[in-house]
C-alpha cells in the first residue's frame, strides 16, 4: 500500500499542535482515548509511551488506532486512522527528536526531560501510517 500523501498545509498544521488523541480498542471492544506528545514525520504520527500503558497493551492485541488531531479555536482538525507499529528497541534518537519538538526555545531542557522520562520505566514508540485520512477547514 502507498503511503497516504499530506498537502503542505496539512503538514504545517499538524506540525503546529501540540497534543493527539490517540484511539485505541480495549480488550472489552469499547474505545479508549489517551492525549499524547507526538512527532509528525511527514509520513507518520510517532508517540512516545512507557510500555505499563494501557494504550501500548491494547495496540499490542489490536494493532488498529485512530488519531484526531484538533484545533478548538479554529475547528480544523485531522482524524487519521491505520495500524501500529510497536518498537520496543532503539528509541532513544526518535524519542529525543520527538521530546525535542516541544522545547524549540529551550534546548537545554530536553537532556534533563529525556532523563526524566527514561528513569525506572521502559519507555516504547508507537508509529501510525496513517492509511485514511479525514481534515476539516473551517470557513
Amino acid at each position: 500500500m502507498r503511503p497516504i500523501e499530506i498537502d503542505t498545509e496539512t503538514t504545517s498544521f499538524l506540525k503546529s499542535q501540540r497534543n493527539l488523541v490517540l484511539g485505541t480498542t480495549r480488550r472489552d471492544g469499547s474505545p479508549q482515548a489517551s492525549p499524547v506528545w507526538y512527532l509528525w514525520t511527514g509520513s507518520a504520527f510517532v508517540i512516545s509511551t512507557i510500555s505499563a500503558t494501557a494504550k501500548w497493551w491494547n495496540l499490542k492485541r489490536d494493532p488498529r488506532a485512530s488519531i484526531c488531531v484538533d484545533d478548538p479555536e479554529s475547528g480544523r482538525m485531522v482524524v487519521a486512522y491505520g495500524v501500529a507499529m510497536l518498537e520496543e528497541d532503539d528509541i532513544w534518537d526518535r524519542t529525543r527528536e520527538l521530546v525535542a519538538r516541544y522545547y524549540p526555545d529551550q534546548p537545554e531542557q530536553v537532556a534533563p526531560h529525556m532523563e526524566r522520562i527514561f528513569e525506572g520505566q521502559k519507555r516504547v514508540l508507537i508509529t501510525v501510517e496513517p492509511d485514511n485520512v479525514i481534515t476539516r477547514r473551517p470557513n
